[in-house]
């Protein structure tokens, strides 16, 4: 089944070429309320709309296409596998119209748009500011919204259209076709201490010596804190049990600094200990050598505004490199 916007005679519906009937801009909205309510009630509230207006609008695109969107439940409804389908797809739709009509204002406007960047911890540090600090500088017009979240919530939030690039480590064997990935250099993530830990002390630290102490780490869901239990599960050892668990960076550092807690950080949240007051452990069985760079849709139009950010990214990026604040890339994922 394909499905094409029409712009011209119809500039709110989307023809299904398959089947010849119409399916209305406005009927997905009301669907995409009603699985983000669970409720057509509190759905039709959110739009200002009757319930029982947006209930058919929900039951005609059912009947377009030929399945059953939502189980209709006691207390609200939830959606069908073909209903996640959709709002997956809808969610898609909505954000590139969004776009579009930016890039429509901003050329009107004579201006470069609005770019959308979801970014990881050590990414917003140090080179994504000095990206936006640049473009600033060059295009006062250009509109910049930044969103912090580690790997694992930043591609759901790329892949549904919420950001338009997502700039955070990218997976070494990345086979996400629908993604488009640049790489900008290399860093390390070491087990961080506070200056003065007791670990410092010893003159060969091991994996196995770390678990002596207490964790701070995200929780297992999370990619890194993935990677770390697979390299003490190589070794034949138990992976690391955290005794606080923390998704937030700046939460961890400051809890590391204030006790014997051990945590698992970037070179550039670390840093060289006089300012940070954080140490890595030379630990080379944990510690991952990693590739950062910037993640977008392929399928997605990029705006003058992001296309400019990525070039800053990429200025940033090789400059970092000739300072040795980081490394710089493997001859595997040269750009």
């Amino acid at each position: 089944m394909q499905l094409l916007i029409i712009y011209d005679t119809l500039p709110k519906t989307i023809w299904n070429t398959s089947e010849g009937n119409v399916m209305d801009l406005r009927q997905l909205q009301y669907f995409l309320a009603t699985v983000e309510n669970r409720s057509f009630g509190r759905a039709a509230e959110q739009l200002h709309v009757t319930q029982p207006a947006l209930s058919k609008a929900v039951r005609r695109l059912e009947l377009i296409l030929g399945v059953k969107l939502l189980d209709r439940l006691p207390r609200g409804v939830s959606p069908t596998i073909y209903g996640e389908a959709l709002a997956a797809h809808a969610n898609l739709i909505k954000g590139e119209i969004g776009r579009a009509e930016d890039a429509i204002i901003a050329l009107k406007e004579g201006n470069t748009g609005l770019v959308v960047v979801g970014a990881g911890s050590s990414m917003r540090l140090e080179l994504l500011p000095e990206a936006c600090v640049r473009l600033q500088k060059h295009y006062p017009d250009v509109e910049i919204k930044m969103i912090g979240k580690l790997y694992d919530d930043l591609i759901p939030d790329l892949e549904r259209g919420k950001i338009d690039l997502a700039i955070s480590m990218i997976p070494e064997h990345d086979n996400d076709p629908e993604l488009k990935r640049v790489p900008l250099y290399r860093d390390q993530t070491h087990p961080t201490v506070r200056v003065g830990h007791p670990l410092l002390k010893k003159k060969r630290i091991t994996a196995e010596d770390c678990l002596d102490y207490d964790w701070i780490l995200p929780n297992q869901d999370n990619l890194g804190r993935r990677h770390l239990d697979s390299y003490y599960l190589a070794k034949n050892l138990a992976a690391p049990e955290s005794t606080i668990e923390s998704n937030s960076t700046l939460f961890a550092i400051n809890a590391i600094r204030k006790s014997d807690l051990i945590g698992w950080h970037p070179t550039q949240v670390i840093g060289d200990g006089k300012e940070t007051g954080l140490m890595a452990l030379p630990v080379p069985d944990i510690t991952l050598t990693r590739t950062n760079g910037i993640s977008y849709r392929r399928s997605s139009v990029l705006s003058p505004a992001a296309l400019l950010l990525i070039n800053e990214l990429k200025n940033v990026g090789s400059e970092m490199i000739k300072s040795k604040l980081v490394m710089p890339l493997s001859k595997g994922n040269q750009r």
